[in-house]
Parts: structure tokens; sequence; C-alpha cells
């Protein structure tokens, strides 16, 4: 997560997940996994603000979330995550110290801050490594590595995984990827998952303990129901 998606058309799906979430009474903690931004002669991430300026179509979805964003975005100018948490739209623990040299240390850190949570919300720039990246220790910060996200499920932490489909890649490959990691390495009692395709694909795995199956499956069925005009968002089933 970089400050500059802040109010990015995906972070409005995102924010409405959590908010979700937590009106699930479940607590609630969210690791940014925050990293420096690069610029680059290309850099376009975070550029979909526009739909800011087209409330008939967008505010629907949640009003007050739209309000808050349009606010942060197109009135202040003030795209940072410190500003997002003060705006309390979601109750939430929030990690947001950069990924370090020191990943360990900073792994480490995070799990002491987001400890007690119901629900751990990770929030990379690309998703989960690849197989291949755990293979040969080639994962970047903008990466979960498995291990990582498994540390949080083993203390009976639900995960929620923010997934990001690269370019070049397919939908089904991306989605196939990280299934694979669930049933060959983390085996989670249950998975669940949820498509926001404006523009690029970005998916929501949710990896659950049993016990919080029905509380998941009202919170997807309505996201689905509420973001799901203009194919918004979709839940998936694998």
């Amino acid at each position: 997560m970089q400050d500059s998606y802040i109010g990015d058309i995906g972070d409005y799906g995102k924010y409405g997940l959590l908010r979700a979430v937590c009106a699930e009474s479940l607590t609630l903690a969210v690791n940014w996994y925050r990293t420096a931004p690069v610029q680059t002669a290309k850099q376009n991430d975070g550029k979909y603000t526009g739909y800011l300026s087209m409330p008939q179509l967008y505010r629907e979805y949640d009003p007050a979330l739209f309000d808050a964003l349009h606010k942060i975005v197109n009135q202040e100018s003030d795209r940072r995550i410190e500003r997002l948490e003060k705006e309390g739209l979601f109750q939430a623990v929030c990690f947001s110290d950069v990924i370090s040299v020191d990943r360990t240390a900073w792994h480490r850190k995070a799990l002491e801050r987001t400890q007690g949570a119901a629900v751990v919300f990770l929030d990379p720039d690309n998703g989960l490594e690849t197989a291949r990246m755990h293979r040969t220790g080639g994962a970047s910060e903008k990466h979960v590595m498995w291990a990582e996200l498994r540390d949080y499920y083993a203390r009976r932490q639900n995960v929620i995984l923010y997934q990001h489909r690269p370019q070049m890649t397919s939908k089904e490959k991306c989605i196939d990827g990280v299934i694979a990691f669930q049933e060959n390495y983390l085996m989670a009692d249950c998975v669940k998952l949820l498509e926001f395709p404006k523009y690029t694909n970005r998916f929501y795995f949710m990896f659950l303990y049993r016990e919080y199956e029905p509380a998941f499956t009202r919170i997807c069925s309505s996201m689905a129901q509420k973001w799901g005009a203009n194919g918004f968002c979709r839940e998936i089933y694998k």
C-alpha cells in the first residue's frame, strides 16, 4: 500500500469491505504492508479517482464512504494513510510502518500490533508471493510472504488478503495460484473470494476458521448485493 493509492476506485471497494466486516461486530486489524513510492515514467498507480466526480454513478454503493473519500482526495488533496485512518471510516487497529530491510523484525512488530483481532486484513501492493518467489526467496516488499500470512492464521485469526491481478496474467491463473497456496500450504478451514473488476481485477481472499464462516457468508452476500450493481463487485465460488 502506498499513500498515492488512497481514494483510488479500488480503495473505494476495499474500504467498503472493511466496513462490512466491522458491521458484523468482528474485531479488525489492518496491516497496510506500506511501501515507499517509487516514481517511474509510467507510474499510473492510484490514478483512478475520476469516479469521485461522478456521484450519480458511484455514490449509491456507500454514500458516507464516498463523501469522505471525495473530501480527502478532491477537497483536501491529502492522500495519506494517516489521513484515512483519522477519518474513522472503519474501526480497526492499524499497522502502518513501512516495510524495512529487516523484514523479520518488521513482521514481528506487525504481529505484535495486530494480535487479538478476529480478522486481519493484509494490503500489499501486488498480493501474495508466487510459488516461484516462495521457492527462490524472491518476494519483494510488494508481496505478502506465505509464511507471514500463515503466522496470522496459525494464531487463529481469520485473514483477508488483497490480491491484484498482474499484467499479462489471466484472471483464472491469478486465482488458481492463490488457491494452490491454500490447498498445498495454508489449508484453512474454508475460503471465500470477492472480485472487484473495475479497470483491473482486484480480489479479496478470505481464509477463515469454520466458526466464522456464517459471518463471512453474510458479509460476502451483503457486498455482492450492495456493491453488485454495474458489475462493481461479485462473489466467486471456488
